[in-house]
């Protein structure tokens, strides 16, 4: 089993350079998944899926370790560049290149969703994609069938047309030969139903707004 409070305690610690630290232990998120799917406990792993993640927020979100404020943009690149490094050094480390690789696919079509605004459950469900490629490359499966989501993914980029990255991710997932693919597809069906959500929203053209009762009555009855 991870050690869940060492994983976070490791987090705390790397972000105390960057700023002053968040109040509340930092909740892991994506570890866990990779360890019910792979289900070897491997905290190193699981450490370094929270550090890259931990450096994806710095970049695009909010840190969960860090009180640097996102204006600070200096440091919140040095601070995801700097984790993003220390872990995919855990992995290289470990001679999985094709987990590296896997890895800085994930980044690269982050930023591309990032630099056209998309819901953030579109990174996160190529986040759950990843988690469930991670665990499928060590039980196994052929780096490029792992790959075979990212590859459509960048496909469709080039080619100009719009990317429904958390249905994508779960048609693809289906690919990996998990030997329990479950908690992945409850991460992605969750994903999905939040991008549907998020889709729904009206945007505009809005109607124009009432005039004030004021404006027609001075006494406002």
């Amino acid at each position: 089993m991870v050690d869940s409070a060492a994983v976070t305690a490791g987090l705390s610690a790397a972000g105390q350079a960057f700023g002053p630290s968040v109040a509340s232990p930092a909740a892991l998120r994506w570890g866990p998944l990779f360890d019910a799917l792979d289900g070897d406990g491997d905290g190193d792993y699981v450490t370094a899926v929270e550090l890259i993640y931990e450096g994806y927020l710095f970049h695009y979100r909010r840190s969960r370790v860090s009180e640097t404020p996102a204006e600070a943009r200096e440091t919140t690149l040095l601070a995801g560049d700097f984790f993003y490094a220390r872990g995919l050094r855990l992995i290289a480390a470990r001679g999985d290149a094709e987990a590296v690789g896997l890895l800085a696919r994930l980044m690269a079509a982050c930023s591309q969703l990032r630099s056209v605004g998309a819901p953030f459950a579109a990174d996160d469900a190529l986040w759950a994609y990843t988690m469930g490629g991670l665990a499928a490359l060590r039980g196994g499966t052929p780096a490029a069938t792992v790959a075979g989501l990212f590859t459509l993914f960048d496909a469709a980029v080039a080619g100009g047309a719009a990317v429904d990255a958390p249905s994508l991710a779960r048609a693809e997932a289906r690919r990996l030969g998990l030997r329990d693919a479950a908690p992945l597809e409850r991460e992605l069906d969750r994903e999905v139903a939040v991008a549907a959500a998020v889709a729904a929203v009206p945007t505009g053209p809005f109607p124009a707004p009432a005039a004030p009762a004021a404006l027609s009555d001075p006494a406002g009855r």
